[in-house]
């Protein structure tokens, strides 16, 4: 299934989807949500991040997550988002469309929405509010119109992840990744339970971590990519320390994960005003989160900037 194409011919979208990369690794990045003054979404904020992004390793963009603000945003908004970022591209990189739904029927609803907008893959979360997930996936992931990447994220609204709830035993994530259709898995940050699911989930489908500090333990453990909100700001380094112990070079990526944790720490640490700092900083549009959410403060600035010269994103 890696690099399926996709013909959309609808009048919003007449485009072909650009395939999936099918070399590893792959690193995508939820990507977040900049606002005007007056609190709508900045399309144009938007076009002039995604330009930028373009010039850097990251393989693609994920919409409709934590990282976005997606709760705080309107379905309308959300698919709105995906339309510019669809747009701004230039035919470059791949889009993700995130969907958080434990209805069957709404969850192939908005993927099939996702997908006329211009998502090549579509993120669903393991659903929180049904215990049947195996129903579940089985009745979603032959109709869902693209290729299904399967997220374990039981609290989201919770950036730190780490012991959260366990969406399912290892061996039922391994069967519904074992789905056709199901293009691959995003683990949680609970690397104790997650190193079971990975000798559950076949060698042949992707198995990307979701957390910058655990890089290179995620990667020692089987993962060949990642969609994590440091690939934002980081986009090279996440992309060497997976690559360098897939290669063997655990030396070289220890070197760099021990130089960016404090940096990703200090950015996870603040959420949505955190990250959007962060890329402030690297001259993005980040800005500040929606209402009601505060934005950074002076001092947490500073942090993150002294952070991040230390990681040497900047100088």
């Amino acid at each position: 299934m890696l690099g399926r194409l996709f013909l959309t011919n609808t009048a919003t979208s007449k485009r072909l989807h650009m395939p999936i990369p099918t070399t590893n690794p792959i690193v995508v990045a939820p990507s977040p949500t900049p606002f005007k003054v007056d609190d709508s979404v900045d399309h144009a904020a938007i076009e002039r991040n995604v330009e930028k992004w373009l010039k850097t390793p990251l393989s693609g963009f994920v919409l409709n997550s934590e990282n976005g603000e997606e709760q705080l945003l309107s379905e309308a908004e959300r698919l709105d988002i995906v339309r510019t970022v669809n747009s701004a591209r230039n035919g470059e990189k791949f889009i993700v469309g995130g969907v958080d739904s434990p209805s069957v029927t709404d969850s192939i609803r908005l993927a099939e929405d996702l997908v006329e907008a211009g998502a090549e893959m579509i993120r669903i979360r393991i659903p929180r509010l049904t215990k049947n997930v195996t129903g579940y996936f089985e009745q979603v992931v032959p109709r869902v119109p693209a290729p299904v990447v399967i997220i374990h994220q039981m609290a989201p609204g919770s950036f730190l992840g780490g012991e959260a709830p366990i969406g399912a035993p290892a061996e039922v994530i391994g069967d519904m990744v074992d789905l056709d259709n199901v293009w691959g898995y995003i683990a949680s940050g609970n690397v104790r339970f997650e190193a079971r699911v990975r000798n559950y989930v076949t060698t042949d489908k992707p198995f990307w971590l979701g957390n910058g500090l655990l890089l290179l333990a995620m990667s020692v453990i089987g993962a060949n990519g990642a969609c994590l909100m440091f690939g934002n700001v980081a986009p090279a380094e996440c992309h060497q320390i997976i690559s360098s112990v897939m290669n063997g070079d655990l030396a070289t990526a220890q070197e760099i994960q021990t130089r960016i944790i404090e940096a990703d720490k200090q950015i996870l640490d603040r959420g949505a005003a955190g990250i959007k700092a962060a890329l402030d900083i690297l001259g993005y549009d980040g800005g500040a989160p929606r209402l009601p959410n505060p934005t950074a403060s002076v001092s947490d600035r500073e942090i993150i900037r002294t952070a991040m010269q230390q990681a040497q994103l900047i100088k």
